[in-house]
């Protein structure tokens, strides 16, 4: 009677496949962990563009409560801030100037798009989509995977972003809201709703302060 020894070559391929299988759950793991990781920066940076857009308003309060109850501070997701008729780093100017300046600059650092000419053009401070909106085709994942890392930058893919302030009569106090809207995926989402269960709905941070 004959004793089998060594391992036979089914054997062999049952541990290849388990193995296999292993590598392949590992390289699952990974993957999940670099797309949470950069989804985190990207909030990370969307906080700071916010916080630097709130503590910028603070600092001009005649132009957030303006008279009347209203505010020279306003943006519409996905549409460009009016241009800067004076660049508020190199001169002095008016609440209204420094409110135009202000929100150049803030559409600039989300946006990576310009605002202004000449002299008074905010510095753009991110490299992104160059038309400043939301994606509503492949061309702004296009335009922010070729510019992105350009002069040593980077920001929120296909950013945009948006100013609301209110002056409650009875209380007499102003609220203002910042927001920043963003497509993580690059793929084509439009919605404003920032909801987590919409495919289509764009990323979002949002501050609510008072002024």
């Amino acid at each position: 009677m004959s004793r089998q020894s060594g391992i036979s070559l089914i054997e062999i391929l049952i541990a290849v496949l388990v193995l296999s299988i292993g590598l392949l759950g590992i390289a699952g793991l990974q993957t999940v962990a670099l797309s949470a990781n950069s989804i985190s920066y990207q909030y990370s940076q969307a906080a700071l563009m916010v916080e630097s857009m709130a503590e910028r308003m603070r600092a001009n309060k005649l132009g957030v409560v303006n008279g009347g109850g209203t505010s020279l501070y306003g943006m519409t997701a996905g549409i460009a801030p009016g241009a800067p008729s004076a660049n508020c780093v190199t001169s002095s100017c008016t609440p209204a100037n420094q409110a135009v300046w202000d929100q150049a600059v803030f559409y600039s650092q989300v946006t990576g798009s310009s605002v202004g000419t000449g002299s008074n053009t905010a510095p753009v401070l991110a490299v992104l989509n160059a038309s400043g909106s939301p994606a509503s085709s492949s061309s702004c994942a296009a335009s922010y995977a070729s510019n992105e890392g350009t002069n040593g930058v980077s920001g929120l893919p296909c950013g945009t972003a948006s100013i609301s302030c209110s002056t409650n009569a009875t209380t007499n106090t102003t609220q203002c809201v910042i927001t920043v809207y963003w497509d993580p995926g690059r793929g084509g989402a439009t919605n404003y709703s920032c909801s987590s269960s919409d495919p289509t709905a764009l990323k979002c941070f949002a501050l609510a302060f008072q002024p």
